[in-house]
Order: structure tokens, then C-alpha cells, then sequence
């Protein structure tokens, strides 16, 4: 009796009306999405049965494609002032941590919204809004949008990025020093210096005319990748002088933060609409010059697109 309540339990979890996980699918891939801040879980390829997205632990990163939502990584000292009322905003934002709603679900497709309740509010984020999250599946693409209302009688300041962290390692042991990130075309870059998830006032150079940047590169530091304004449009992450077998395409997002330390068995790809603060950032969040704004009744859409190559 005690191994049928647990299998029960465990079925209704997975599967049943209060289930945290979504499933959409169609002939090339298998995904999964959590209603909680709409993360997605897992991306599965059906013909070569890989699970392409990083599964986290807690011995490197316990997440796997959160949404950072009014925040990109995080605020000086996790906080902000709006018209002289402190707010403290948590890393990563607000959705992380929050359960959405389903408004409409299909075999390979989902939409998820959330309207922030009188807590947040209070202690997170002043704003009234609404941000829809969609997932749609087309043949070896996934599509990752995002539209974002402002409800409110005033200007609302924000910042939105995707995190998805993707294995190096495809079911076997980390061979991380095999894989490299693939540009599609000769690029020549510069990255802006980051500490403590706060972005320096000062560059350094990263690609130089280069197509591809092996992970043993010593250009690939412990903090983030940030390149603002970004000349990439596409990554893939390849074994070495091989193709890709996953690429992120930016969509209409400028920014974009990579995110692999040394060591590491994943790589995280981040499209950026705005940025990480700066360490001299100013904390009222209307002179936060680098956020982006959204007068009263607009709304603004942004989307990236996941694609799986299954014939390595």
C-alpha cells in the first residue's frame, strides 16, 4: 500500500491537474516547462535521445533556464529606490521564484502569465504589469517569447533575459575542453569586465576575426561574457571542428551574456534586453539609464529560438 500511495503521488505531481511540469512535443523534440517562473526543464532530441539542457545540482548551478525579470542578474546591493520607497529585488528578479498561470496549452505549444500580487508590490517591484511567456515547438526549434504589458499610470523601468545553461557533456563525463562556441561568422568582439554580477567601466578583448573560441581558451573568464550591443546574432556549442548540435539564435534581443566557468560542464547562452547594473549604478531606478522603458498601456515583445542538430 505504501509503494501505491507513493507511485500515485508521484504520478498525480507529474502528470495530473496540479502538475508543476508541462510537456510539449512534436516529431523532433521533447521539452518540458515548470509553471514555476515558466523555467524551462528539459530539452530532449527523440532521434538521438540526448537531454541537450543542463539538469542543475547544487555542485555547480542548481538552475537551468530561469527568466530574469525586471532584473539581468541583479541590482547594486540587490535593491533599488522608486520615488523614495526602497524595494529589494532578489537575484535573477521576481518570476523565479513565482508560479504562473496557464492560458492556453496545445501538444507543442504553451502560453504562462503572471500579474504580481500585492506582496510584490509592497517589497520587490512597484509596477503593475502583466508578462505573458510563450513556448512554441516548430520541427528542431524552439521558440522563447515574451511580451510584457505595463498596466500602470506611470512609466515602468525593467530589465528581461533568458538563462538557459546547456550540457557540455551529452550524457557522458565532462569533456568540456572538446567543445567550443561556434559564431557561424568571422567576428570581432569586445566584452565588457564584470564583478560581483556587476559590470566594470571597462572592456577587454575577446574574438578577434574568429569563428570559433575553444572552452580551454584562457579568455574565458570566471564571471560572465557580457557583449553589449551584440555583432552575434547566432551561437552553437560544438564538439571541436565539428557542427553545432545546439545553437541560440538572439532574436530581437541586443545583448547577450555567456556564462561557462572554467571547469564547468555547461555553458550558459543569456540574450539580454538591457543589462547587468553597473558597480556606480544609481539606485532610483528612473536614472537607471541602461533599463528599458515601457510608458503606460504599451507593450513590448521580445523573443530567441533554441534549435537541436540530431544528426551528430
Amino acid at each position: 500500500m505504501a509503494f501505491l500511495f507513493i507511485f500515485l503521488t508521484f504520478f498525480f505531481t507529474v502528470h495530473g491537474q496540479g502538475s508543476e511540469l508541462l510537456w510539449l512535443e512534436n516529431d523532433s523534440i521533447r521539452v518540458s516547462i515548470s509553471k514555476k517562473g515558466a523555467e524551462l526543464q528539459s530539452i530532449k532530441g527523440k532521434i538521438s535521445e540526448f537531454e541537450y539542457l543542463w539538469q542543475g545540482n547544487g555542485e555547480y548551478w542548481a538552475d537551468r533556464a530561469p527568466i530574469m525579470f525586471p532584473v539581468n542578474v541583479r541590482f547594486r546591493d540587490n535593491e533599488f529606490y522608486f520615488r523614495n520607497v526602497k524595494y529589494d529585488m532578489p537575484k535573477m528578479g521576481i518570476l523565479k521564484e513565482r508560479f504562473m498561470t496557464v492560458k492556453h496549452k496545445s501538444n507543442d505549444e504553451v502560453t504562462l502569465s503572471f500579474v504580481p500580487n500585492k506582496e510584490i508590490l509592497h517589497e520587490n517591484y512597484p509596477f503593475l504589469f502583466k508578462i505573458s511567456v510563450r513556448y512554441k515547438l516548430t520541427d528542431n526549434t524552439i521558440l522563447n517569447e515574451y511580451v510584457i504589458r505595463n498596466d500602470d499610470t506611470h512609466s515602468m523601468y525593467f530589465a528581461l533575459g533568458g538563462h538557459p545553461g546547456f550540457n557540455l557533456s551529452l550524457g557522458q563525463p565532462n569533456d568540456r575542453k572538446k567543445h567550443e562556441l561556434f559564431f557561424y561568422k568571422s567576428l570581432s568582439a569586445q566584452r565588457e569586465l564584470i564583478k560581483n554580477s556587476l559590470l566594470k567601466d571597462s572592456v577587454a578583448p575577446f574574438l578577434q576575426n574568429e569563428t570559433t573560441l575553444g572552452f580551454d581558451d584562457d579568455r574565458i573568464p570566471n564571471t560572465g561574457i557580457f557583449i553589449k550591443d551584440s555583432v552575434i546574432t547566432k551561437i552553437g556549442l560544438a564538439k571541436s571542428g565539428q557542427k553545432p548540435y545546439i545553437s541560440l539564435i538572439l532574436g530581437n534581443f541586443p545583448n547577450v551574456n555567456i556564462w561557462s566557468p572554467p571547469g564547468y560542464p555547461f555553458v550558459c547562452i543569456e540574450p539580454m534586453a538591457s543589462h547587468h547594473d553597473f558597480e556606480d549604478s544609481p539606485k532610483d531606478i528612473e536614472k537607471k539609464s541602461h533599463l528599458v522603458t515601457l510608458k503606460p498601456g504599451e507593450t513590448v515583445k521580445y523573443y530567441f529560438l533554441i534549435q537541436i542538430d540530431q544528426s551528430l
